[in-house]
C-alpha cells in the first residue's frame, strides 16, 4: 500500500506564516505640500515635503534601520503611489 500525505487526503494546503509588522513607515505624496512625506504608523514624522520620492524613501529606511537596532521589532517601509502600495524594505 502506498503512503499518502495527510494534506493530500484532507485537501489542506500548507500556509506560509504571515509576519505582521509592528512598525510601518509609509511614504506618500502630499498634494497639500507638493512633496513626499513619511508616516510612522500613521503619524507624521520629520520626513516631510521632500521633492524627490527617493529622498523620502531613503530617509524612511534610515529611520527604520535605526529603530530596528533599538527595538528588534518587525519593521516595514512601504510607498503609496496612487492606489498602488509597494513594500520597499522589510526587516527581519
Amino acid at each position: 500500500m502506498e503512503k499518502t500525505k495527510s494534506n493530500e487526503i484532507t485537501g489542506v494546503r500548507k500556509r506560509a506564516a504571515l509576519k505582521i509588522a509592528a512598525v510601518e513607515y509609509r511614504v506618500l505624496f502630499s498634494e497639500e505640500k507638493q512633496g513626499w512625506d513619511a508616516l510612522r504608523n500613521g503619524v507624521t514624522t520629520d520626513i516631510s515635503g521632500r521633492r524627490k520620492r527617493k529622498s523620502a524613501v531613503d530617509s524612511a529606511i534610515r529611520d527604520a534601520k535605526a529603530e530596528l537596532e533599538m527595538s528588534g521589532a518587525t519593521i516595514v517601509v512601504t510607498c503609496l503611489t496612487g492606489r498602488k502600495l509597494e513594500a520597499l524594505w522589510r526587516e527581519p
